[in-house]
């Protein structure tokens, strides 16, 4: 059982590796994972936290993308490498008859709601609802994540890259993941309940690593769209599961500084000031004002200068990366 990919010369040639996250594959595999209960040190917290936070329509969402079996190509076009915008018009530009045909495979696999009906005769109100959707999805399940994925990401381009450049892709394709093997010309990918040969007839093939990928790589089902593999990254051993970014911004530089220093350094970002007029802008006291600013000195977030028998106090390069990277 599997997939047998068949290489010429010019498919070598013009085999790539994706350099970023592709953020429809990552909504697409994301929603799998959301729909299953595996891996929960890895994923676990993710899909608790991101299970009670679904719209409506991410929910209904769902239905397209069964975590088991076919999902629809179109979710997932070949544009979204260069970008969710850039992949989100495609997926609106989905031709009447793609729909219909790829829904209608779907339809064999499972239970389709009404509303579907309206998808796969191309209605341009639902068609834009799905785009809607699948932006909401990555803008607040995947995005907040990215930080992690992209780092993940990134570590294993360099990696495969290296390989390329010291032991071509014969090399790669026996380190890119235990379920591929080469055996030129044929690179063969264990996929389970798939039994079939796609012939890149030149093509080549762009690779992408994911991070909601889980155990065996995956393509799209049609041999006529541009060939992608995507295979799952190398996880941390410890079970390293992406961060959220901080809901509050504000409360984290507070948990940071202290809510009154946290005040004192968004006082002096406003503008150069003295001890005095520090305090008045803080509405603290003239000790409480200079022993805030002391700390802040002390630390590299805040410039003190004297000025005659005053000093200046004026926000450090480091204090505005802190305040604009809570706000960013």
């Amino acid at each position: 059982m599997g997939l047998r990919i068949h290489f010429g010369c010019a498919d070598l040639a013009r085999t790539t590796i994706g350099r970023e996250p592709d953020p429809l594959w990552e909504v697409l595999l994301g929603m799998h994972m959301l729909q299953t209960d595996d891996e929960p040190a890895v994923f676990g917290s993710w899909r608790q936290r991101t299970r009670a936070r679904l719209t409506p329509m991410e929910r209904e969402l769902l239905v397209l993308a069964p975590p088991v079996g076919y999902s629809p190509d179109f979710l997932t076009p070949a544009e979204s490498a260069d970008g969710l915008d850039a992949g989100l018009a495609a997926v609106a530009a989905t031709p009447k008859r793609r729909l219909h045909e790829e829904l209608s495979q779907l339809a064999e696999q499972v239970r389709l709601p009404r509303w579907t009906r309206r998808l796969a005769v191309g209605d341009p109100a639902v068609l834009a609802k799905v785009c809607q959707g699948l932006k909401h999805f990555h803008r607040t399940k995947i995005a907040p994540q990215m930080p992690t994925i992209a780092g993940m990401v990134d570590r294993e381009v360099r990696l495969h890259s290296n390989t390329v450049t010291t032991g071509g892709f014969e090399t790669l394709a026996k380190t890119l993941h235990p379920a591929l093997q080469w055996g030129p010309p044929v690179l063969h990918v264990d996929m389970r309940h798939i039994e079939r040969d796609l012939y890149l007839r030149g093509r080549g093939i762009r690779l992408v690593p994911s991070f909601f990928c889980w155990r065996h790589p995956i393509m799209p089902a049609d041999s006529d769209l541009p060939p992608v593999l995507v295979y799952p990254v190398q996880h941390d051993p410890a079970g390293a599961e992406p961060t959220e970014q901080c809901a509050d911004p504000e409360r984290a530089l507070a948990d940071l500084l202290g809510r009154t220093r946290a005040a004192v350094l968004r006082t002096i970002s406003a503008g150069a000031c003295s001890t005095s007029e520090l305090a008045a802008r803080a509405g603290i006291s003239l000790a409480s004002a200079s022993e805030h600013a002391r700390v802040l000195h002390c630390t590299g977030l805040v410039t003190t200068r004297r000025a005659g028998n005053a000093v200046r106090h004026t926000i450090s390069p480091i204090g505005t990366h802190i305040l604009t990277g809570t706000h960013g």
